[in-house]
């Protein structure tokens, strides 16, 4: 009966004698190793190993259990030479002496399983060699324990393999989101979810896990799959915020299919255009721009279907009527195979932008006040009429209009006054002119009038209109106002080719205008170039002469009338140019007026006058007083009266011996500055003379506002004034007026005996002119201050005009 039993056991038992005999083996060996059992018997037991190194380490591991059985796996050899792995529990036996007496063991066929395990390992090892390529962390985990992961999880958390071994899945999931994730375990939850995950150095981010059930040598566990999802958040955002920006953009919106669908507009879309989303989603695109738009609309759409992009502004009327400018930039969407798919369009409306670059455009092409084109659109329209004229053999002609006494009314009035004379005169220009030509204005009170195909007769019409036109008042605020005009016509070819030549050829005949007496028109001629260019050259040599021995000054005694002694003198200025000669003062000093040289040369005639004149004072002529003129724009230098009282410490001269003569002209500015400098004069103690009284507007406003001591009657009362009654009686109205005011009275141009009588006769204080001597050199002014003058002339002579 045991017999069978240990036949029917699927074990092999087997006893092993101490000198390594088999001394007894079970009878179903055979099975395992293909002998009989008395084959085996008395056999040493080294024929079952299929390596001898095998059999020490068996020896060695049951000899060191001391009696405890041990296991082991080895590879036996069967009878037939084939090898069986087996596993085989075994314990060494003592006998009652304790000597070692054998082993006594099982042996136990695995050779299947070891196949099995084998094929298992085979298969660990091409997953792990598939799971360590992929980028997705992927963990083995058995009720949280982490068995086994890839290279990707150990990258994704920062741990290595061997710190996992004794981790949780739990401890690379965020402490908020571990009860998620249980819970997604305990359901056997298999579809994707997120949590956070938290890596070595405490960072967290977000992921996706992803995990099923699986078997392991019977074990229920669950492979997990991660991924990181932080990229995938940020291009998430990303498009959220593009989204968002397109949703809310200010711009228009629209795609388009690569057949010209429109599949999507923004809501700035509708804003901009009036037209629903629904009403126009699945329309073509085209229909968006009908009418005098289709022709841009067809240029851009061949240049998108040619795969390029397409910028541009195209006109648009929408349904309110009125047209609206769009800027569009269109471009189209393909595949990385670079085939189009859609086509991106952004419209913004630059309607405001359209009429604002307009404005600006008319603002910079013509005056603000006017609304005239100005000097810049002028000299532009005059290049291109001239060149149509030269490609067709025609006439222009070029008006150059310049407003007579502007100046003294905006000073006077205001500027106010000023620019609404200016709208007033541009209007009467247009008028006058009419369709046949363009009005511009060049600056200031000056305009241009060009006429194109014209010949000199009209010219001479459009000039005599212009004239004309300005010979009646302007009425401002219930005032009316005279202001003419002076014209100079230059005509293409005969006076210039090019628009500079033209330009400078009118201004030429327009200053001549002036010159003739204003309020007419002047053709320009050659002789007027020779004189422009005389003018030139008289500046040139001008501004060489300042500072310099050219300048110098004659003296002219000043006389009371009642006893002839000399109350003091005028300094006046004298040129002597080398190349030019002597050059007249009425020649000179307007052009020294007119390109601001006056400045200068005033600055120098008065230190040189103060110094020259200090040695008289100190030779017995301590009352002697010193007239010097004063250009009008000497008092619009900022530093005139620091220039007075500098020159007057200088030199040493006293402040109470010194007039200056000032113009009528300087007071119609009334401007807050010349009352400032005329209190500042008289605070110093320099005396104020107003000169050529009569000659201008003659205001007794004047004399009663400004602190004046002396009032010079203008030379040319004196001609005529025994023969024209008229004239005789200004002239006592003039003497009696200013010494009642208590001004000392200066009469110019005395040349005879009976004009010194009358003016003894009605109270004139002090005479001077030819009667008592021309302006001498300073070193003979000593000898006219000594000896009284009598009634009979120092030159009877006519005397030419040199003042």
């Amino acid at each position: 009966m045991l017999a069978v039993i240990l036949d029917r056991l699927p074990d092999t038992m087997i006893s092993v004698g101490a000198n390594g005999q088999i001394e007894w083996v079970s009878p179903n060996v055979g099975r395992l190793l293909g002998y009989r059992a008395d084959e085996l018997v008395g056999q040493d037991a080294g024929i079952i190993y299929a390596q001898p190194s095998d059999r020490r380490t068996v020896l060695e591991l049951v000899s060191s259990g001391k009696g405890d059985a041990v296991r082991l796996e080895f590879e036996a050899k069967r009878k037939d030479g084939q090898g069986a792995w087996v596993v085989a529990y075994g314990c060494a036996v003592f006998d009652a002496k304790g000597a070692f007496a054998g082993v006594r063991g099982v042996l136990r066929d695995i050779s299947e399983n070891r196949r099995m395990r084998k094929t298992l390992e085979d298969s660990e090892d091409r997953f792990r060699r598939l799971s360590d390529v992929t980028s997705e962390g992927i963990c083995i985990h058995f009720q949280g324990k982490i068995l086994d992961c890839n290279r990707a999880f150990e990258s994704l958390f920062g741990y290595s393999r061997v710190e996992f071994e004794s981790m949780l899945a739990w401890n690379v999931i965020h402490t908020d989101d571990v009860p998620l994730a249980k819970e997604m375990v305990r359901q056997q939850h298999q579809k994707p979810y997120e949590v956070r995950g938290v890596r070595k150095d405490g960072s967290v981010f977000p992921m996706e896990i992803h995990s099923k059930e699986s078997w392991m040598g019977g074990l229920a566990v669950r492979v997990t799959c991660l991924r990181d999802m932080t990229e995938q958040k940020k291009a998430e955002a990303s498009l959220r915020l593009l989204s968002q920006a397109v949703e809310q953009s200010p711009v228009a919106v629209a795609v388009v299919t690569a057949d010209g669908t429109i599949e999507y507009v923004n809501p700035a879309h509708h804003q901009m255009t009036g037209q629903v989303a629904d009403q126009i989603i699945g329309r073509p695109f085209a229909e968006m721009y009908p009418g005098q738009a289709k022709s841009w609309f067809g240029d851009m759409w061949q240049s998108l279907r040619r795969g390029g992009d397409w910028e541009g502004e195209i006109p648009v009327t929408q349904g309110d009527g009125r047209l609206h400018w769009q800027r569009i930039f269109a471009s189209p969407v393909a595949t990385q195979s670079d085939d189009i798919t859609h086509h991106l369009v952004v419209i913004e409306d630059v309607t405001l932008r359209k009429e604002q670059e307009r404005k600006i455009l008319h603002q910079a092409m013509y005056d603000g006040l006017t609304d005239l084109p100005n000097r810049s659109l002028a000299l532009d329209r005059l290049t291109v009429v001239i060149e149509d004229a030269r490609d067709n053999g025609c006439c222009i002609a070029l008006l150059f209009v310049d407003l007579d006494d502007f100046k003294g009314i905006n000073d006077s009035l205001g500027h106010e006054y000023g620019d609404e004379l200016l709208i007033l005169a541009s209007e009467r220009l247009r008028d006058s002119v009419g369709e046949g030509g363009m009005v511009a204005r060049f600056g200031g009170d000056e305009f241009l009038v060009i006429l194109s195909d014209c010949s000199p007769g009209q010219a001479e019409n459009a000039a005599q209109a212009i004239v004309a036109a300005f010979s009646q008042p302007f009425t401002i605020s219930r005032r009316d106002l005279i202001t003419t005009a002076s014209i100079g016509v230059a005509l293409y070819p005969e006076d210039g080719r090019t628009p500079q030549t033209l330009l400078r050829n009118a201004d030429i005949a327009m200053y001549q205008a002036k010159l003739a007496g204003r309020n007419r028109f002047c053709f320009f001629t050659a002789r007027m170039n020779e004189e422009a260019e005389a003018r030139l050259r008289l500046e040139s040599e001008l501004r060489r002469a300042v500072g310099t021995e050219q300048l110098f000054l004659h003296f002219q005694p000043l006389v009371h009338v009642d006893s002839g002694h000399v109350a003091g003198v005028e300094a006046l200025l004298r040129w002597n140019n080398p190349e030019l000669g002597s050059v007249p003062p009425d020649r000179f000093i307007p052009q020294a007026e007119t390109c601001g040289l006056i400045v200068p040369i005033g600055r120098d005639v008065l230190w040189q006058a103060c110094q020259t004149a200090k040695p008289w004072l100190e030779c017995g002529h301590p009352e002697l007083l010193l007239c010097v003129n004063v250009s009008p724009r000497q008092f619009q230098d900022g530093g005139f009266l620091d220039d007075v009282a500098q020159i007057l410490r200088e030199t040493g001269f006293p402040a109470a011996n010194l007039e200056l003569e000032i113009t009528e002209g300087l007071l119609l500015r009334e401007r807050g500055d010349i009352d400032g400098l005329l209190h500042g004069l008289h605070a110093m103690g320099v005396k104020l003379a107003i000169d050529d009284f009569g000659t201008g507007y003659s205001s007794l406003s004047y004399l009663e506002r400004y602190p004046f001591h002396t009032l010079k009657i203008d030379r040319s009362f004196m001609v005529g004034m025994l023969e024209r009654h008229e004239r005789k009686v200004l002239v006592d109205t003039i003497v009696a007026m200013a010494t009642g005011l208590g001004l000392k009275v200066i009469a110019e141009g005395v040349e005879t005996v009976e004009q010194l009588a009358r003016l003894k006769a009605i109270g004139c204080d002090i005479a001077q002119g030819y009667l008592f001597s021309r302006p001498v050199p300073a070193e003979q002014v000593l000898a006219l201050l000594e000896t009284p003058f009598g009634t009979e002339p120092a030159i009877t002579k006519p005397p030419a005009v040199l003042h």
